[in-house]
């Protein structure tokens, strides 16, 4: 066990402890803060939302492929259509993860979380302390864009409602095929060299990453069979040719809720991933490179787990199609072809806080993005500068000299890098012109993947008890799960010698309450359907 994270982790729970007792203690720390009337600043209707500028803060979590969020023409735009200002509290990854964590659990909260990426669990826990405010009165009274797609969708507020019948945090919405599956993807050009199909079973590829090693069909030494920005990138592209399919280690099958990491098919997946890496045919630098130097390897690699275009960069936006998706397999645990479907609604964007002084200027300024003009700006960007439209009225990506369109398109769109509120709508992506490869690359994903989805665990909300065992035991669960995965695959233990005391360890920390927690909120879950 890492004993400094689980000191860093049980400080977390006893402040956390305090602000629920701090926050709960009058017994108002549900009710809306529309129940306040905003002041003559406001404007409820028409821009700009306030007369003279406010300025707050706002947290989030930005991509490494964006500039500073202060120097977007996103924000910038929005600033001169509602008078809004923030100031930035933003980083990358897991640092943003643990700030996030802090900000909670020291109370030195922002007025917005944007990018937020809230669990279930912190929306519910956070919530109820009353550190995040409900909104539901406020999408009632200031925003219309949302209100009307909640309308439209009744799915929506169900997902989006925690088990006390407040909404503390908005979604995005994404409807785009790309993004109903993770998606790996293949080296074309070296595949024509050796004269090879794709894969169908997990064996053949293995020899076409052999292959790809050995042969080096590019002609680029030091090839790079098979890489990931990190290990979960892995396994949610290849553990379900193995048979399983899961969210965060938890899966549901027949109605049994079960916990992936003591399965024997992840067992036999970390065995494959082992002889992968031995053999140098996955990335011996997988568990610690940066997102840079990911990125760097592009040109080197066989197999993909992020876009090409971010990784190699194409001049000719066709020469996307001479990167194919690599498709679901089969193996000798799994004789089922099976990848990963996610859900259209991405749950905890943004949320407001209750050190939030505007709360209804806030709401209007969110709500925005919603609507056509403000998905627009938040995943284009500038017209002019990111995107233009054509004479058919179709929008097209620019590219500035020397960068991609995706790394033009994410100096100004927030959207670009950072999951961030939108209405992704089909019509949406019907509107792109200009780049005929990507409609090509939507059917390929349509006939190749997406049939063979399968959702691992519905989006569900848990009860405060629930969340609290959750809590409790899943912060040391993770923690080892995480090192044992890269012992086992580096070849630091032996998987067959340690499996047993590995399964009892993660036993001891508590498994058995994850899966009962998550169990009860299916069958909560099953029984509303």
């Amino acid at each position: 066990m890492n004993i400094k994270k689980s000191l860093s982790m049980l400080v977390i729970l006893l402040i956390s402890a305090i602000v629920f007792v701090a926050c709960s203690g009058d017994g108002n720390n549900n009710e809306s803060s529309s129940n306040s009337e905003p002041d003559d600043n406001f404007n409820a209707t028409d821009y700009p939302i306030v007369d003279e500028s406010i300025t707050l803060e706002m947290m989030g979590k930005s991509s490494p492929i964006q500039p500073e969020w202060g120097d977007m023409g996103f924000f910038q735009e929005m600033e001169k259509l509602t008078n809004i200002k923030f100031e930035f509290r933003t980083a990358s990854a897991d640092d943003f993860t643990q700030n996030k964590q802090l900000a909670f659990a020291s109370l030195d909260l922002p007025d917005l979380f944007y990018g937020a990426e809230l669990t279930a669990g912190e929306e519910a826990d956070y919530g109820s302390q009353g550190l995040l405010i409900p909104l539901e009165d406020l999408i009632e009274d200031y925003a219309p864009n949302f209100k009307k797609l909640m309308d439209e969708n009744p799915d929506l507020a169900a997902s989006i409602t925690t088990p006390d019948g407040h909404i503390y945090a908005l979604p995005g919405i994404d409807e785009s095929v790309t993004s109903k599956t993770p998606i790996m993807w293949m080296n074309g050009p070296w595949l024509d060299e050796l004269g090879v199909d794709k894969p169908e079973t997990m064996e053949d590829f293995y020899e076409i990453l052999k292959a790809f090693k050995e042969e080096d069909p590019g002609n680029v030494g030091d090839v790079i069979p098979l890489t990931a920005n990190a290990p979960a990138d892995l396994r949610i592209g290849l553990l379900p040719n193995f048979g399983i399919v899961q969210d965060d280690g938890i899966y549901e099958e027949d109605g049994e809720v079960k916990f992936a990491w003591v399965q024997d098919e992840y067992k036999e997946y970390l065995k494959y991933m082992n002889r992968l890496y031995e053999e140098e045919l996955l990335d011996n630098e997988m568990f610690s490179h940066t997102w840079e130097q990911f990125v760097a390897k592009g040109p080197k690699t066989g197999i993909l787990s992020t876009w090409p275009i971010v990784m190699v960069g194409f001049e000719d936006p066709m020469d996307a199609l001479n990167y194919p998706v690599l498709p679901p397999m089969t193996s000798a645990t799994n004789d089922e072809k099976l990848t990963t479907l996610m859900s259209e609604i991405r749950r905890g964007r943004a949320a407001i806080t209750n050190e939030n002084e505007h709360p209804e200027a806030t709401m209007r300024w969110i709500d925005h993005a919603y609507s056509e003009e403000g998905t627009m700006l938040s995943r284009l960007g500038i017209e002019g500068e990111t995107y233009e439209f054509n004479e058919d009225d179709q929008w097209v990506l620019l590219a500035e000299d020397g960068l991609s369109t995706t790394e033009t398109n994410a100096k100004h769109a927030p959207g670009v890098g950072t999951n961030v509120p939108m209405n992704l709508t089909e019509e949406f992506f019907a509107q792109e012109g200009g780049n005929p490869a990507i409609l090509e690359i939507y059917e390929w994903v349509s006939e190749e993947l997406i049939p063979y989805g399968k959702l691992p665990y519905p989006q569900v909300y848990f009860t405060d008890e629930e969340q609290k065992e959750i809590n409790i035991v899943k912060p040391d669960i993770d923690s080892y799960f995480q090192q044992m995965e890269a012992k086992f695959i580096t070849g630091a233990e032996d998987i067959d010698a340690m499996w047993d005391e590995y399964v009892s360890t993660l036993e001891k920390q508590g498994i058995g309450d994850l899966v009962e927690a998550h169990q009860s909120a299916y069958d909560r879950w099953a029984e509303a359907q």
